[in-house]
């Protein structure tokens, strides 16, 4: 940058405007002295013709008033080009700065279009990523089956065989449990304040899903969700990550992934999910 050469041409700016205002006084003391120099002079000859009317007269003494004159000034003219000088500076600087300003602009305009280009090329990749872990974990019998064999996620309770129901009396049936959950693999989008994630679904009820991903998220975080569900029905709502799995070395064919609740799921969204998740075989049932 030309800071400095900045810095160094104001400083002999602001000498050259001190300058020309010590200079512009001095001016007009001189042209002052000029006038009081002229006027004696016609003072001079006055009086000298007042003097030859009376009959008195020098002629040396004629001769030399009559030769009398103010020297020349014309100090006047070269300020003025000066200042003209200067205003043809500052135009030229002032449109080197609009030209600067102008550049400027178009370059900030451009990165503007290029981040945000480069954002959604780092989303689409993102779920690009997803999809690929997800259908890697899925090639056998589907990321369903593998989470059944590993065991529910925490709050759920398997019911590969109905447990025993001890007797009750007659006044007291036995409790009825939430609702099931059954197997469905779709894709999800899901997105937070701050990101935008896609991972895949291995089994929904009627309260909520898992999504199998590696795009975690903390407990409580609120997300947009979007999914299709197999007969075709789109559901939009919010949601809320209730229980996180993370990546286990141990188990390392279990997917990790978050489990999500519905939140303000609307009436036809609801309803959809109820009769699909009515129309297949449970896998294990919500508290």
């Amino acid at each position: 940058m030309t800071s400095e050469h900045d810095t160094e041409v104001a400083r002999r700016e602001g000498e050259a405007s001190q300058e020309e205002a010590r200079l512009f006084d001095e001016l007009k003391r001189a042209m002052a002295s000029r006038a009081t120099y002229e006027r004696r002079v016609a003072e001079l000859k006055h009086a000298l013709a007042e003097a030859e009317r009376a009959g008195v007269s020098d002629r040396q003494l004629t001769e030399r008033i009559r030769a009398r004159a103010a020297p020349a000034l014309d100090g006047e003219a070269a300020l003025e080009r000066a200042h003209a000088a200067r205003r043809q500076a500052l135009d030229t600087r002032v449109r080197a700065a609009q030209e600067v300003r102008d550049g400027l602009k178009r370059f900030l305009d451009q990165a503007h279009e290029l981040a945000q280009q480069l954002a959604a090329d780092e989303k689409q990749l993102q779920r690009l990523q997803a999809q690929a872990q997800a259908r890697a974990s899925t090639q056998d019998d589907g990321l369903g089956a593998t989470l059944v064999a590993a065991g529910p996620p925490p709050g759920l309770r398997p019911k590969v065989q109905a447990p025993p129901v001890v007797p009750q009396p007659p006044s007291a049936p036995p409790q009825k449990r939430a609702s099931q959950r059954v197997r469905m693999q779709a894709q999800v989008d899901f997105e937070s304040e701050a990101n935008f994630f896609n991972g895949f679904s291995s089994d929904i009820s009627e309260g909520g899903l898992f999504i199998a991903t590696v795009n975690l998220l903390p407990l409580g975080t609120q997300v947009d969700l979007g999914f299709s569900l197999p007969s075709g029905e789109r559901v939009d709502c919010k949601g809320v990550v209730r229980w996180v799995r993370e990546v286990d070395e141990r188990q390392p064919d279990v997917m990790p992934g978050i489990g999500v609740q519905f939140v303000d799921l609307d009436t036809r969204a609801a309803q959809a999910v109820e009769a699909f998740v009515q129309q297949r075989e449970p896998m294990f049932f919500v508290e």
